[in-house]
């Protein structure tokens, strides 16, 4: 019976590679908008050679980064048209076009991006079909949770009165708006000038941003509570879908999934980890960690975004109690909330 099994085993990893050397070769175009140095692209890359190997050398992915295909806020689009085959995209830039993966910007949800990751993708799987339809959805997922990151010190809400801030997105820019902050349009390069030159007054990102876009010198001082994350995925163009033959797109299904969500993330998690450790034993930085009472009122404040992202989603025609208890669900099955 052993025997027989073994046998039968070998005649179908024969029969899939046979498959596989019939399929057509492809060379798909991955259009990113971050640099090829991006922390997150370390993971994007044993994601491709993954894919790579799994499908016999049939796959191969080539990375476009820093916006050589078209600009952040087109990428979906992109997609879409079947200019790239593959892309990174940030829902956020494009806001209100997205309102159920939303959910995932609204502040002080998740504790950490590979779980909150898992969370996020194995939930939106039921929503990305309708509200992603003009693409084929590969995976969601998140960076590590953000803070604001300002010139002077920030601990409480009322702290952040007729400060000049960078939001991630529009959902966070609401939230600071709201505690009395002017709100900064800019990107995250642009935020060094802007900083060092007195035009604002702080930022929002994960550490590892710091680091990437040199604002760790000017941006001193760090509200230490996790505040927000932004919502990523990862999307194929449909006219591509449709020419992978079935093995090339039970591979590209293999490598979509809720685990590669998480393992995608990790290193750039990790980078995130290295630099606030970097950034605590700078002496020139500070930490202001909200007392109970403080904390209590950061997260009070977010009671307005949650019941706008309701409204969103309904309006959308979409269960709103539905999706917030399926992400609740998903957050508390992968640990994944504060």
């Amino acid at each position: 019976m052993m025997r027989t099994a073994f046998l039968a085993a070998t005649a179908a990893a024969a029969l899939g590679g046979a498959a596989f050397a019939q399929d057509t070769p492809v060379d798909l175009r991955f259009g990113v908008w971050v640099g090829a140095t991006h922390p997150l692209m370390e993971g994007t890359a044993e994601w491709i050679d993954s894919i790579h190997e799994a499908s016999g050398g049939s796959i191969s992915i080539t990375v476009y980064p820093s916006q050589q295909l078209g600009s952040a806020a087109d990428h979906y689009d992109l997609a879409r048209d079947g200019i790239a085959d593959i892309t990174l995209v940030n829902p956020g830039y494009n806001a209100g076009r997205f309102p159920v993966i939303s959910y995932g910007e609204l502040p002080f949800r998740f504790n950490a991006a590979p779980a909150g990751s898992r969370a996020l993708d194995q939930w939106y799987r039921d929503y990305a079909a309708e509200e992603m339809s003009d693409v084929h959805f590969c995976m969601a997922f998140m960076h590590s949770p953000g803070t604001i990151h300002t010139t002077r010190p920030v601990t409480a809400p009322a702290d952040l009165s007729g400060l000049s801030v960078r939001p991630a997105n529009g959902t966070l820019g609401q939230y600071l708006s709201s505690q009395g902050a002017t709100t900064i349009q800019a990107t995250a390069a642009e935020m060094r000038d802007l900083l060092s030159r007195g035009t604002a007054d702080g930022t929002a990102s994960p550490y590892s941003s710091l680091a990437t876009w040199g604002i760790a010198d000017v941006a001193t001082h760090h509200l230490d509570m996790p505040m927000y994350t932004a919502n990523f995925v990862y999307v194929i163009s449909p006219v591509t879908w449709a020419r992978l033959s079935e093995a090339q797109q039970a591979v590209m299904n293999e490598h979509c999934s809720t685990e590669w969500a998480g393992r995608i993330v990790e290193v750039w998690a990790e980078e995130d980890t290295v630099e606030r450790a970097a950034l605590e034993e700078d002496g020139a930085h500070v930490f202001a960690t909200p007392d109970d009472s403080q904390r209590a009122e950061w997260l009070a404040a977010t009671d307005p975004m949650i019941a706008r992202w309701r409204d969103m989603v309904t309006a959308a025609g979409v269960d709103a109690g539905a999706a917030e208890a399926g992400i609740q669900a998903a957050i508390a099955e992968h640990d994944a909330g504060l």
